[in-house]
């Protein structure tokens, strides 16, 4: 193995081991254990770390604790503004995909959309940027709302529930059964809703080194009766989302979630 790649199989030891910050460290004897290299070999290694900024050295318990380095990068990544790093995700997406792709935040009972990437399937409506939609009747606005609570949703609505659309739900039962789906699947579904002709699949995502939480979002022409939701839709979209989550520790999405069929669970 290469230094680089020893140097980061030391880093991914933390991982494995569990050691989170205020944890008293690695020590010299666990990356001999678990790298299965000559001490010698070890030691040069470790000091190349620290001397990189890459490991500390506690000089009291001698353990290795991550670098100051790779904290301030980090730390840089996690405080971006998660709709800016989720956007070259979602805009390779929306090419590989061919659909619309959306990222949104929630404001008050609605969702404003943050970003609009144009694919390779021609729709003759999209929703620009800066556009305000009921959340309750989009894909993303319950992708964003089913990380709430029941009560949590109950006390934003206020009784002022109202829909404009007959596809949506039609009372607040009926919502909060299809966020309780949202929740299982992690996939929310939205079939000639605020647009006719248009379907949406949508998933949300948590940073919270900052509190924030994004929707991110296909849309597509809708499939006739009966018909599935094209091939690599679905897939694709849980795959960026997993990614992204990974990068911030969104629990959500380390759990697995059940897969849900190409026809959706919202028609």
């Amino acid at each position: 193995m290469t230094t680089l790649e020893n140097a980061a199989a030391v880093l991914k030891l933390f991982s494995k081991q569990g050691i989170s910050q205020g944890h008293p460290g690695l020590s010299f004897s666990d990356v001999v254990e678990n790298l299965k290299l000559p001490k010698s070999t070890v030691s040069r290694l470790l000091m190349t770390m620290e001397t990189e900024g890459l490991l500390e050295r506690d000089p009291d318990s001698r353990l290795y604790r991550v670098g100051k380095l790779l904290l301030a990068v980090s730390s840089h990544y996690l405080s971006a503004p998660l709709v800016d790093s989720a956007s070259p995700y979602m805009a390779q997406l929306s090419q590989l995909t061919q659909c619309t792709g959306y990222i949104s935040m929630l404001e008050g009972r609605d969702i404003m959309v943050m970003r609009m990437f144009p694919g390779r399937t021609y729709l003759q409506v999209v929703t620009p940027a800066g556009s305000l939609l009921p959340a309750h009747e989009t894909a993303i606005g319950r992708a964003i709302l089913a990380r709430y609570t029941d009560d949590e949703v109950l006390e934003r609505f206020s009784g002022q529930y109202q829909v404009n659309s007959v596809n949506a739900p039609a009372n607040m039962e009926r919502l909060l059964a299809r966020l309780a789906d949202v929740r299982c699947t992690g996939l929310s579904f939205a079939n000639n809703e605020t647009l006719q002709g248009i379907s949406s699949l949508a998933t949300s995502i948590f940073n919270k080194h900052r509190n924030e939480t994004v929707g991110l979002c296909l849309s597509f022409p809708s499939p006739a009766q009966g018909k599935e939701i094209p091939e690599g839709i679905k897939e694709g979209l849980i795959a960026v989302t997993r990614q992204i989550a990974g990068k911030l520790g969104d629990e959500y999405w380390r759990l697995s979630k059940p897969a849900m069929s190409r026809k959706g669970n919202d028609q």
